[in-house]
């Protein structure tokens, strides 16, 4: 396998696209939100003649009332890279996600989701963070010395796992095999460089319909709990609350990705990827050419 991962915007897509095609491969998305059919723009999801050029796994293959998990995601995921490779494809899994990329690649130990009642509580107590933190402490104190208390989804996956029994050790998905030779590249660029990118995939988003897709995935009615996570649906919903000014909107939205990119480069580091490449200021199929030959290198060493 190649697995391609990187903080957003950095150009991951076009690169696991350009590397599909020169390697003979097809591209596993490890992306919870790629999945879902009526946020393609919000997820940056390959277009119609993307996916007609190069074979593409596990993107726009769900409703947004459907629940996504990524104990489902990663039995998927394996049956997709298996099937293949015993087919003679080369599996570019690609993504921004540190939980679906090592589901991808690993057998980790994903437990079920916890009843919807558990996961309501959670999610409400969280948001209010000293409060969801004390109560941690008191229910399991090594996971509310990990926790990120600052993040209000980190806070309420760990309550959910303390209600449950069933509290996870941090590192878990971080040091778990691979289930598959593979050749793990991070991609990345400088700060000055991937914010100015972050921004202008904000604007181009918003020119492309971002607020009309958001504002009629709201409308529909039913939404899942993972689609309405990303990023824009909150501020959406704080604007039609009168919370927020849809002037305000882009920064806002800016904002929030850059720090999703920060989070990032986190994961990609506790990932510790074969090889790390810095895509500069150029586009990102420049490294075409780089990234194969160390694949072809790699699987020279396997074979």
């Amino acid at each position: 396998m190649l697995a391609l991962f990187g903080p957003t915007a950095v150009g991951k897509s076009a690169l696991a696209h350009a590397l599909a095609i020169d390697l003979g491969g097809e591209v596993v998305v490890a992306d919870p939100y790629q999945r879902y059919r009526g946020l393609e723009i919000a997820s940056d999801a390959p277009g119609d003649a993307a996916m007609a050029e190069v074979g593409y796994h596990l993107v726009r293959d769900l409703d947004l009332h459907d629940e996504a998990t990524a104990g489902a995601f990663a039995g998927e995921a394996h049956k997709v890279i298996d099937g293949l490779i015993v087919a003679g494809r080369v599996p570019v899994v690609a993504g921004g996600t540190g939980l679906y990329m090592r589901a991808a690649l690993c057998d980790l130990d994903m437990r079920p989701a916890p009843p919807r009642e558990v996961r309501e509580w959670a999610e409400a107590l969280a948001a209010d963070p000293p409060a969801a933190r004390a109560h941690l402490a008191r229910e399991d104190p090594a996971a509310a010395d990990a926790v990120d208390a600052a993040n209000p989804r980190r806070l309420a996956r760990a309550l959910e796992r303390a209600a449950t029994g069933a509290p996870v050790a941090v590192g878990d998905i971080w040091q778990a095999p691979l289930r598959r030779p593979a050749l793990v590249v991070g991609v990345d660029r400088p700060r000055d460089v991937l914010w100015p990118r972050i921004e202008s995939r904000v604007r181009r988003e918003l020119a492309d319909g971002l607020v009309a897709e958001l504002r009629a995935a709201l409308a529909d009615g039913g939404l899942a709990r993972a689609p309405a996570q990303i990023i824009g649906i909150r501020e959406i919903r704080a604007i039609a609350a009168g919370q927020m000014d849809e002037v305000g909107l882009p920064d806002a939205i800016a904002t929030r990705t850059r720090r999703l990119a920060r989070m990032q480069g986190t994961w990609m580091r506790r990932m510790r990827p074969d090889a790390v490449i810095d895509l500069g200021a150029g586009p990102a199929t420049d490294a075409v050419p780089r990234i194969a030959a160390l694949w072809r290198r790699a699987r020279e060493g396997v074979g």
